[in-house]
């Protein structure tokens, strides 16, 4: 559970909005002849020049004929209930849930001395409650087959955190420059602003997603996913486009292309393929700028060693 906090924080970094436009592959065409050698060949077939585009006209008439011999069943296998699991390399670079309690833990102390130093008492700390998705819960699309059964692309129930009203002396004392928040994130973060996932993690969040998105393999496995939904009567190009539904809450409809979603990814096998892609990306992406990766854990352990200074003093009674 975490930790009450006590007012919200100057700056709130948004995760971003992620959208995957639509993939194609093209090929460029050949030019010239290479002679064919007749070693092999059947007795009696011309020595001739093939161009490429015969052999990959040949090619595509092969794997035609062979999709025809094993047609693709109608429907997906119904989706299974086990969760996807996603991590990823950047994983240790985010701010850790219990860390980032502990960090507020301290400002919340710091916020409330300031306040008594000013005569005013502080105020009732705030509910906190779990964001209702996971960081990687809907990264390549609806995974849980559970939660397209209840709830279909629809967020989950959650409540909102609630805290009682400031009097005007609080919001005075607590906001503006020099103000109580303010002094307080200085003192633990050595900015104006609350702790969060620093600037180069979320780049290379975003950088990643946007490159795997047009890996070979995960455009093979989206187009495969399309072609699942299409035998069900559901016209996708993508996963992320599945998403937008206008009722305010699931409808059938929605719950049961919600369960093909599902059923399709799960046979085609797009979130381990696109996750894979993502990781080596991300890799990369952490040896260029190794320095500036190695800073975000130095710096977060630095954070701590002053939350913990900050925490190690008597609490002063109400």
């Amino acid at each position: 559970m975490k930790t009450p906090r006590l007012a919200a924080p100057l700056a709130v970094v948004g995760a971003c909005c992620l959208l995957l436009a639509s993939c194609s592959t093209s090929g460029g065409t050949a030019t010239g002849t290479r002679p064919v050698s007749g070693e092999g060949r059947p007795p009696g077939t011309p020595n001739t020049p093939r161009t490429a585009a015969a052999a990959t006209a040949a090619t595509a008439t092969a794997t035609a004929a062979a999709e025809a011999a094993t047609p693709e069943p109608a429907t997906p296998e119904p989706a299974t209930d086990g969760p996807a699991v996603i991590s990823l390399p950047l994983d240790p670079y985010f701010l850790p849930p219990a860390d980032e309690a502990r960090l507020h833990t301290a400002l919340d102390r710091l916020v409330a001395d300031c306040l008594r130093s000013a005569g005013l008492r502080p105020p009732a700390p705030a509910d906190a409650h779990a964001p209702a998705l996971g960081r990687y819960e809907r990264r390549y699309g609806l995974t849980s087959a559970a939660g397209a059964r209840t709830t279909g692309y629809h967020l989950p129930d959650h409540p909102t955190p609630t805290q009682a009203p400031l009097s005007p002396a609080q919001v005075n004392a607590l906001a503006g420059p020099q103000g109580c928040q303010e002094s307080a994130a200085r003192r633990i973060t050595g900015t104006t602003s609350y702790p969060g996932d620093p600037y180069v993690v979320r780049s290379a969040n975003q950088e990643s997603f946007d490159r795997s998105a047009g890996a070979p393999e995960v455009v093979a496995a989206v187009t495969a996913w399309s072609r699942c939904m299409r035998r069900s009567g559901y016209d996708y190009a993508t996963p992320l486009r599945t998403g937008t539904w206008p009722s305010e809450r699931a409808t059938d409809e929605e719950r049961a292309t919600a369960l093909t979603d599902v059923a399709c990814k799960q046979e085609t096998g797009l979130v381990r393929i696109w996750n894979e892609a993502e990781a080596t990306v991300q890799r990369t992406l952490i040896q260029q700028n190794s320095i500036a990766f190695e800073g975000v854990l130095t710096e977060r352990r630095r954070m701590l060693g002053e939350a913990d200074a900050v925490l190690a003093r008597p609490e002063p009674g109400p």
